[in-house]
């Protein structure tokens, strides 16, 4: 074991904490999941859907979609995801759902390659928390602007990858920029020890259908490009890739730390740092407009 990873494995074995409920029960996370997303819409106009068509972009197991479709009045919406699993479950979701009248909703298993829809059939495009995880960003912005109307709108919520939980493995990794200080190998080589400790407790996805816990997967990756789960995606090239489909960037608003009004001005202050600002951006709201 390297310095770094030593150093890695030490702190986050003494940052470890008990984990929060939503993380445990798969019921819990369903209910954490869909009051996070009725919080993040409301930083978008509801016009953007009303009587339009809509595709939810990253769907899930459709909890944006079914908050739209039942508050918002979408003419239709259509969710799309890579997971099969996900797709089965917003199916089942969607059959306990009364939608309002005139209102249509549907969810489709989607590829890496292209999104399974004809050119100009959506209004607005929504993509809450999955820019992350697209592993090919250029070829899916090209996509979203096949698929959208001239005139049509992607509204983006994203945490980028410099941020301080840019990784997604805080469960395991506790440490803010973890990936900065300690390096991609040093974070996965730590995961991986993290999980096999018998004081770590299992998150809801780290458990099989039987509840019992999943084989050490940590142990197979030791990049993010290995595990491809996050892109490493920082909002300079996601901006240069957006505006290279032609996108036009409508709306472009970076968040830092919440909390106590003194976190609040302290982030917004390392925000506007030269070169280091975007490693305090939690996370981003954006709209892309396609010009008529």
């Amino acid at each position: 074991m390297n310095l770094r990873t030593r150093a890695c494995f030490t702190l986050s074995r003494k940052l470890m904490s008990p984990p929060m409920t939503r993380t445990l029960d798969y019921g819990n996370y369903e209910t954490w999941r869909s009051e996070s997303l009725s919080r993040s819409w409301a930083a978008f106009p509801d016009a953007a859907v009303t009587g339009k068509d809509v595709l939810d972009f990253g769907c899930g197991d459709g909890p944006l979609a079914l908050l739209l479709a039942t508050t918002r009045s979408p003419r239709r919406i259509v969710g799309v995801d890579l997971s099969e699993p996900s797709i089965a479950r917003a199916h089942a979701n969607l059959a306990n759902t009364i939608l309002p009248d005139g209102v249509r909703a549907d969810f489709v298993l989607g590829s890496k390659d292209r999104l399974p829809f004809e050119d100009r059939s959506f209004d607005t495009l929504v993509a809450f928390d999955c820019m992350e995880h697209v592993m090919s960003p250029r070829a899916i912005l090209l996509d979203w602007y096949r698929v959208l109307r001239p005139g049509g709108r992607c509204l983006i919520e994203w945490f980028p990858f410099k941020g301080p939980w840019g990784p997604h493995m805080e469960a395991l990794v506790p440490i803010p920029w973890a990936h900065v200080l300690f390096g991609q190998q040093a974070m996965f080589r730590t995961a991986a020890m993290i999980y096999d400790l018998p004081e770590f407790v299992p998150r809801h996805w780290d458990l099989d259908e039987h509840g019992r816990k999943k084989p050490n997967k940590w142990r197979t990756w030791s990049t993010f490009e290995e595990q491809a789960y996050v892109n490493e995606l920082d909002v300079t090239t996601f901006l240069t890739l957006a505006r290279g489909a032609e996108f036009r960037v409508s709306r472009f608003e970076q968040h830092s730390f919440g909390g106590s009004p003194w976190r609040r001005r302290l982030g917004r202050g390392l925000m506007s740092l030269p070169v280091l600002g975007e490693y305090f951006v939690m996370y981003v709201v954006i709209e892309l407009l396609r010009p008529e």
